[in-house]
């Protein structure tokens, strides 16, 4: 399967999966469905997507949000797909780096004419995240420190994942949780605290006082650009 190929649809209305996974299908591309916000950040960190379809009406993220965090590490082309009709939803979905704006209900036509053009600006490539000596590079899910690689478990990793799309702002342990571990785990700050312990060991220079992995006492977690 070549890159050109394959799409990311990040949607929740089965309908509207449904439809888009025949329409990208017939023209020779691969669909992927996603349903959930965070997931769908997971995929795009975890995966190479030539081409995001974005609903701005998520169920556990808000689209535009979504868009936001994306384009701190990612220039994939990005069209968004909406009933927001208004000329503001547009427009800041435009400022927040989206490559094109479709309101439903639109046509097959209309919107493979919107993805060829997108993907004809070849903008898929993804930036590596840094932070002191330690390099990540989400499409390789590779992570090393002073050019060396270092091993992280998945959890590690999805932790590191979750502090640096927040990057500067305070994580509360329930949000990290649900990022990382599902809502189950809500109330389980332990959890954070072993994997914290573990990912500062790793990757910071004095674990006993982190530069970068720091706690914000009684409330969660940053991570300091």
């Amino acid at each position: 399967m070549s890159l050109s190929q394959k799409v990311l649809v990040l949607e929740d209305d089965a309908g509207m999966q449904s439809f888009l996974a025949t329409l990208l299908s017939s023209q020779g591309y691969v669909a992927e469905l996603c349903g959930s916000g965070q997931q769908g950040l997971q995929l795009l960190a975890s995966q190479d997507y030539a081409l995001l379809l974005l609903d701005l009406g998520l169920p556990d993220l808000d689209g535009l949000q979504l868009l936001q965090q994306l384009r701190l590490w990612s220039a994939i082309p990005v069209i968004v797909i909406s009933a927001r009709g208004k000329e503001q939803d547009k427009v800041q979905a435009l400022d927040l780096g989206a490559n094109d704006y479709v309101t439903k209900p639109f046509s097959a036509g209309e919107l493979l004419a919107r993805m060829r053009s997108a993907l004809r600006q070849n903008q898929g490539s993804v930036r590596q995240w840094q932070f002191g000596n330690v390099l990540l590079d989400p499409v390789q899910r590779l992570v090393s420190k002073n050019g060396e690689r270092v091993h992280l478990t998945k959890t590690e990793y999805e932790l590191l994942l979750c502090l640096l799309r927040h990057a500067g702002v305070v994580q509360t342990h329930n949000q990290i949780l649900q990022q990382v571990w599902g809502e189950v785990y809500q109330g389980r700050p332990e959890y954070v605290r072993v994997h914290m312990a573990q990912l500062r060991q790793k990757l910071e220079d004095n674990p006993a006082v982190p530069r970068y992995l720091t706690t914000e006492a009684g409330v969660g977690y940053r991570l300091c650009l």
